[in-house]
């Protein structure tokens, strides 16, 4: 198996008043995914799924459990071995390049070691990839639309040649255009590579049309682990009822 999640639990501490809390944000969660999955995972705010993103893509802790890729321990993995293997994509694409450099030294950035004229062949066949012309690469992220710095967002993932990327809430500030744009994008990924790729999101309708398997998570705990046609057919308790009845709208 790709990647096995076991027993993951992860706590938040937190200030109210004078006082300190503990909130338990992931609750022996468990799941395994293969390589070339795709995988959702929905919930409502505070369910806990994008710390569960987070967590697998090393830039949380975790408190209690294990991650393994590979069969190996996540913690036994260096941070540049992880580095090729799993990759996260935020709900702001905005926030995840530098404003103040161009995309060229954006992307490069993503290939260290490479020369720049076989740097800049990978960085075309990228931008290709996700459907942005080379001649974008001597402007500056703020020139974009949303849709495009997700792209460019995106591209700068795909140069790490990783075995996962987690897309956390990757259509949510698009418009429709550019959310099937997006779309389109990650179906060809499924298409063309063995790539896995989790989408994190609150919307069940992107994440049926994304992936077959579905991943429902309430109060940081996994409520069920299915196909969307059997989750959409049983709607076994009430959470779920609701968060299929915001697609039915």
């Amino acid at each position: 198996m790709f990647l096995e999640v076991t027993n993951l639990s992860k706590i938040y501490n937190t200030k109210e008043f004078f006082s300190e809390k503990k909130f338990l944000a992931l609750d022996n969660v468990n799941f395994s995914i293969k390589e070339g999955e795709y995988l959702s995972i929905i919930g409502s705010s505070g369910s806990g799924k994008t710390t569960l993103g987070r967590v697998i893509a090393n830039l949380l802790e975790y408190d209690e459990g294990s991650i393994k890729y590979f069969g190996k321990n996540l913690k036994d993995y260096s941070v540049l071995e992880l580095s090729s293997i799993v990759q996260m994509i935020f709900q702001n694409p905005y926030a995840s390049l530098n404003p103040k450099l161009k995309i060229r030294s954006s992307l490069l950035e993503a290939l260290p070691g490479i020369n720049k004229t076989e740097a800049d062949v990978i960085i075309e066949k990228a931008l290709s990839n996700v459907g942005l012309d080379a001649k974008i690469l001597n402007n500056y992220p703020h020139q974009f639309s949303g849709g495009q710095r997700q792209r460019i967002a995106v591209a700068r993932v795909l140069l790490k040649s990783p075995k996962l990327i987690i897309a956390d809430e990757p259509f949510a500030s698009l418009d429709v255009y550019s959310q099937n744009q997006i779309m389109d994008i990650f179906k060809n990924i499924k298409k063309t590579s063995d790539i896995s790729v989790i989408l994190i999101t609150h919307d069940i309708s992107a994440a049926s049309k994304f992936a077959e398997r579905m991943i429902i998570m309430e109060r940081g705990k996994i409520v069920k682990d299915d196909s969307f046609d059997n989750i959409f057919k049983v709607k076994e308790n009430k959470y779920i009822v609701d968060l299929i009845s915001s697609m039915e709208l």
